[in-house]
């Protein structure tokens, strides 16, 4: 057997520890009898042709470019890589994002191309358009939004809708009207990633069945064709919902599955599982970064945030019998 290193080891062991791979008894996972059954172990079910990339690996929490290479290489499941920009995130400014960027790049520069990790960046700031710089934007593979930041606290930080308490007192149907027009502000500017579909905090979250109505699942579907975003299938998360992603598939919208890591340690991805052994989804069905194929456009300049007209909208998926 060949001898590997110990961050292979140690790579390797994490996805004993995470996955409980009966068979793995040693390193000898970082050389598996073929890429088919490495990426079997990580993501079962899931057919090694459909070319599948995780582009929500952060660059965080002691998690590194190269560990994010190693995993792609063991589990077949290549790697896009990302951190939070915006002001009050690591990546506040151009020119941290620049260095981002050229550390990824750096990187990339020693690996073949076919291993060569997507290079992105989560927004969190809802007028990062008017203010990335260009040449930087350009040099990216994609850009990745949620909206699970909306509106300021009192003392005008972001508010983090996911630390809201669990008997946060509010009036929820006007909450979730906001919500919902913050869920197609988000998906009308340049980005091309959507994660965290249909999320509700868990203030909420029972009523998601009453609050997400088709009417309303479809338009921001259509709202996410129109604008050529994919809608992110996330580890370890329940959103968004069976119904929705039937919907969307009917509809012909794209989609990406991410991890959305805090550290180096793998995301349980049962959730990607359970998508792919009901929905079958086929390689037209997922969604590619723009230079994957090399025909797409090159990026130039970062795109306008789009007008979203509700019952225009509506009114198309009328007339398609969508509604």
């Amino acid at each position: 057997m060949r001898r590997f290193g110990i961050a292979s080891f140690v790579v390797a062991l994490a996805l004993c520890m995470a996955l409980r791979v009966g068979y793995c008894q040693d390193a000898n996972l970082t050389e598996p009898q073929g890429d088919s059954e490495a990426f079997a172990n990580y993501a079962p079910k899931v057919d090694p042709s459909l070319d599948l990339r995780d582009y929500h690996i952060h660059l965080r929490g002691g998690m590194t470019a190269a560990m994010a290479h190693e995993r792609a290489k063991i589990t077949g499941v290549k790697s896009g890589v990302l951190e939070n920009n915006g002001r009050e995130w690591p990546i506040h400014t151009n020119e941290l994002l620049d260095q981002f960027v050229a550390g990824v790049e750096e990187y990339n520069a020693s690996l073949p191309e076919e291993e060569r990790l997507k290079i992105g960046v989560q927004v969190n700031d809802r007028d990062w358009y008017k203010v990335i710089d260009p040449a930087i934007y350009a040099r990216l593979d994609y850009v990745l939004g949620d909206t699970m930041i909306m509106g300021k606290k009192e003392d005008g930080s972001d508010q983090r809708l996911w630390l809201l308490p669990k008997d946060y007192d509010v009036d929820q149907d006007a909450w979730f009207q906001r919500y919902y027009q913050h869920c197609l502000t988000v998906v009308s500017e340049p980005i091309d990633i959507l994660a965290n579909v249909t999320w509700l905090p868990d203030f909420i979250a029972a009523r998601y069945d009453e609050l997400w109505t088709r009417e309303r699942m479809a338009v921001l579907i259509q709202a996410a064709i129109d604008g050529g975003v994919a809608l992110e299938i996330q580890a370890e998360s329940n959103f968004p919902k069976p119904e929705f992603v039937e919907l969307a598939l009917e509809m012909g919208a794209k989609f990406s599955f991410g991890s959305n890591n805090f550290d180096p340690k793998l995301k349980n991805t049962d959730s990607w599982k359970r998508n792919f052994e009901r929905f079958h989804f086929t390689r037209e069905q997922l969604w590619r970064d723009y230079r994957y194929d090399g025909t797409a456009p090159k990026r130039v300049k970062p795109a306008e945030k789009r007008e979203i007209d509700y019952n225009a909208i509506v009114k198309r998926l009328q007339e398609k019998g969508i509604l």
